[in-house]
């Protein structure tokens, strides 16, 4: 019996059958500003939209504002794939171009971007400096996702396996694909 070859020819930032990762590739640490944005979706109580800046040489602002939370802290991370085909489920793990155990926003994945906090009103205003994430070059997050979870992440330090790989951050409440505001 011979076996057909299989190659997986998807993208590897949305998991698209055709890949359109090439126009981030071609932005350049001499490029102008740079602006993504994200609209959460996939929840019907749980809505957003947050905007990441970098300037050439500078860290990532992050600025959001996510309605519908329960008050109190939630996990808030950069997930490796922006595929919504499954909802929030089809978004991967937090991105971790470097292998680390899960941490806080200066140890730790990537993707890790600590808590945001949501008022008695459930509505969380957000500013977060973001030092290793980019919007440019081979590791930018342009194309990937982001996840606001149900619990609060306990930055890799509640002392059991799940706490060194999610945070024991929970359900993924609401997500959305980062890309380039126009």
């Amino acid at each position: 019996m011979k076996f057909k070859e299989i190659n997986d020819t998807s993208c590897p930032r949305t998991k698209a059958e055709i890949c359109s990762c090439e126009s981030i590739k071609t932005l350049s640490e001499q490029a102008t500003d740079v602006k993504a944005y994200v609209e959460l979706q996939q929840s019907e109580t749980v809505k957003g939209t947050i905007l990441l800046m970098q300037k050439p040489g500078t860290p990532t602002l992050i600025k959001g504002r996510i309605e519908g939370l329960e008050p109190g802290e939630h996990g808030f991370h950069i997930h490796e794939f922006g595929d919504m085909s499954d909802g929030c489920a089809s978004m991967g793990g937090h991105y971790n171009p470097d292998a680390g155990e899960h941490g806080n926003i200066d140890e730790g994945h990537v993707g890790d971007l600590g808590n945001v906090t949501a008022d008695d009103n459930g509505v969380a205003d957000f500013t977060i400096v973001a030092k290793r994430v980019d919007l440019v070059g081979d590791r930018s997050v342009v194309g990937r996702g982001i996840v606001i979870h149900k619990d609060q992440d306990d930055l890799g330090k509640g002392g059991d396996a799940e706490s060194k790989k999610t945070g024991n951050a929970g359900d993924r409440l609401a997500c959305g694909v980062i890309v380039i505001k126009a």
